[in-house]
């Protein structure tokens, strides 16, 4: 219950922050429209999860960013990922918690299309079996993201994403959380 009330007091928060006001562009007669400048900060993210007989998972994930030029994005990323499974239907249930952070760069070579690399940091629980006894059942788990995608507007300074990447550092322990290629959606709003 505890883990429930902290996941649904995140999403409250990430729906609260990406609530867009909107200005309208009004000509007072001396303003021009090449005088308006686009907004450098961003936030956004995305919600995730997955479902099956044996369990699921839940994923959120709010970034912030800098447009660093109108092609040229960086920003961070935090994820946290709950898991609930059974290893096979005789098992018990596990309870997994999985959190970290990203560094990320896109850049938009052609509209609507980008490239994106990505590094990110993530503390991995390992379910008890897949350990030995007396092993730390959580582990750093360094990923490397590298794809591209499409960014379409949403009216106003809305945005949506969505990307494929490949993770170029992928071992026997990605396959937890990740498997390639990783598909993402994601909203934001420019502030």
């Amino acid at each position: 219950m505890n883990q429930l009330l902290k996941a649904a007091i995140v999403l409250i928060l990430m729906v609260i922050s990406s609530v867009e006001l909107q200005a309208q562009y009004m000509n007072l007669g001396t303003a021009t429209q090449e005088e308006f400048k686009p907004q450098r900060w961003f936030v956004g993210g995305m919600l995730g999860g997955s479902f099956s007989g044996y369990g699921g998972s839940f994923e959120i994930a709010p970034i912030v960013g800098y447009k660093v030029t109108p092609e040229f994005h960086v920003g961070t990323r935090i994820t946290y990922i709950y898991s609930s499974f059974k290893y096979n239907s005789n098992s018990t249930r596990y309870h997994l918690n999985d959190y970290g952070a990203s560094l990320f760069a896109r850049y938009q070579f052609y509209k609507p299309l980008f490239g994106h690399v990505e590094y990110e940091a993530l503390s991995l629980e390992l379910p008890p079996y897949a350990v030995a006894p007396g092993e730390s059942v959580r582990m750093l788990l360094n990923s490397l993201f590298v794809g591209g995608g499409i960014i379409q507007p949403l009216g106003g300074r809305g945005f949506a994403t969505i990307a494929i990447l490949f993770n170029l550092l992928e071992n026997e322990y990605s396959s937890y959380v990740y498997s390639n290629p990783i598909i993402r959606v994601g909203f934001g709003v420019g502030l």
